[in-house]
């Protein structure tokens, strides 16, 4: 199956999607939820602020949208408010109550983890503390959950279509893309609060993820009002019918998933290669065209400068765009263990880049302030004194890819996501600290000191809301 999103809605290309699928069933689950509660294909697989909030507001709260196991700020909420669901009606994110202690495949972490302050625990776990021991996710676990203590920890919702052309799965990597039934599974006990989901269940959510594809194909904003319309005229090679090309094709690009062996296939983008030298004044669709191509462009071969505390883990002191959105065409990173801190999870990170020079980003930090904070110490430090006063601490909003290595010198990694169709996914990063993708390039080029000038930012804009 393959659908096309143009500005927010669902176009049909090879017949209707099947509503049989578990993947539209509230029965999957015993909470009212299915999957696509919150993958709304006519939301480009996710769910947006503005829907969450219209739907809150039509239905005051009483929407399967909104259940205290997975959208409230704390799993133990009795009331339905605006303060109760704040972070998923202002962010769009998801609670996942991560289980932590020992972390499956029987991976005890090399560090602790508590509420880095009072207004974490009163705000999120009162009256428990973290890690939660009454969380309802892991209420299905062997032992219940006071055998699956978790910290909770605050996720957009990932697109799940083009799977096929990802490498591995969840944000942290949590679960193999060699084995969606496992995840699926996963997601309906802790999400939906599915007893125990069958393998023929799951395998149908499984196959939808494998066997559906969704691109934008259409562009009305893109650099200049009038947008760079269609995405796959004039030779370019954007839409939902050469993405399936690509996927399926001979020169499939490089990934690990099992039926999909690596070839060669070069990385960055092509697909607007060809408005490179399109003719054109400053207005018009050949000029929001002719952005795009610039803005390709410079995510293909842009320096970036990598901040000393990214060198170790990105092996350079300069690299590209591509470097982690590696994936040709695709936009993800190829590796199965590829995940990285670019520190949209740390509030002191970003308040030294506001201090730096940049107030743009202040907007960022002060989203990323409302989530909740927690402390980790390596276990390998047993000196005296509260989480927080060591050089060894590290604060953090999510502790990332850690919660499934178990090593804290993972704390805030995430995979690099597909870009595929990204101007339907806003807000961004994982737990939606950039409301607009021009605070997505702000925060990069502050990061990464890019030094972009407004034209470069315009069109490199231009370029991600149309790739």
């Amino acid at each position: 199956m393959t659908i096309s999103t143009s500005l927010g809605s669902v176009i049909p290309v090879n017949g209707p999607l099947d509503a049989t699928n578990k993947f539209f069933n509230a029965n999957f689950g015993t909470n009212g939820q299915a999957c696509v509660t919150c993958h709304q294909p006519a939301e480009g697989f996710t769910i947006h602020v503005n829907f969450i909030n219209n739907t809150f507001a039509a239905s005051n709260g009483t929407n399967p949208l909104f259940r205290p196991n997975d959208t409230a700020n704390n799993p133990s909420v009795t009331t339905v408010s605006a303060d109760d669901y704040s972070l998923f009606l202002n962010l769009g994110v998801i609670r996942i109550g991560k289980t932590f202690g020992v972390t499956p495949p029987l991976i005890v972490p090399n560090f602790s983890a508590v509420a880095a302050d009072q207004d974490t625990i009163t705000r999120f776990a009162s009256p428990d503390v973290f890690p939660l021991t009454t969380d309802p996710q892991q209420q299905f676990a062997v032992g219940g959950s006071a055998a699956h203590p978790t910290l909770s920890l605050f996720r957009r919702p990932l697109v799940n279509t083009n799977v096929h052309l990802d490498s591995s799965v969840l944000w942290d990597g949590g679960a193999s893309i060699d084995n969606i039934r496992g995840q699926v599974k996963g997601a309906a006990t802790t999400l939906l609060l599915a007893p125990s989901p069958n393998d023929a269940d799951a395998d149908q959510v499984a196959e939808f993820m494998l066997g559906v594809f969704s691109d934008q194909v259409f562009d009305a904003s893109a650099a200049l009002p009038k947008g760079a319309g269609l995405l796959s005229a004039r030779g370019a090679l954007g839409g939902v019918s050469n993405l399936v090309a690509l996927a399926l094709g001979p020169n499939a690009p490089c990934t690990s998933f099992l039926s999909n062996p690596c070839v060669s296939g070069g990385v960055g983008s092509d697909i607007f290669n060809a408005w490179a030298n399109l003719p054109g004044g400053p207005n018009g669709t050949n000029a929001a065209r002719l952005s795009v191509a610039r803005g390709q462009d410079i995510f293909n071969n842009k320096t970036l400068h990598v901040p000393a505390d990214l060198q170790a883990q990105l092996g350079s002191a300069s690299i590209h765009c591509t470097t982690c959105h590696r994936t040709k065409n695709v936009g993800n990173n190829p590796s199965v263990t590829f995940f990285v801190r670019v520190g949209t999870d740390s509030i002191e990170i970003l308040n030294g880049l506001v201090a730096a020079g940049h107030p743009e980003l202040q907007a960022v930090v002060e989203r990323v302030k409302t989530l909740p904070q927690y402390c980790l110490r390596p276990t390998s430090d047993t000196t005296a004194g509260a989480c927080g006063t060591h050089l060894t601490d590290v604060i953090t909003t999510d502790p990332g890819r850690a919660m499934v290595s178990g090593n804290i010198a993972d704390v805030g990694k995430f995979k690099p996501p597909i870009l595929r169709g990204l101007a339907a996914r806003s807000p961004y990063f994982h737990a939606g600290a950039a409301g607009e993708i021009e605070f997505v390039v702000d925060f990069y080029n502050a990061r990464f000191n890019i030094g972009l000038n407004d034209q470069e930012k315009i069109d490199l804009i231009a370029f991600l809301e149309t790739f």
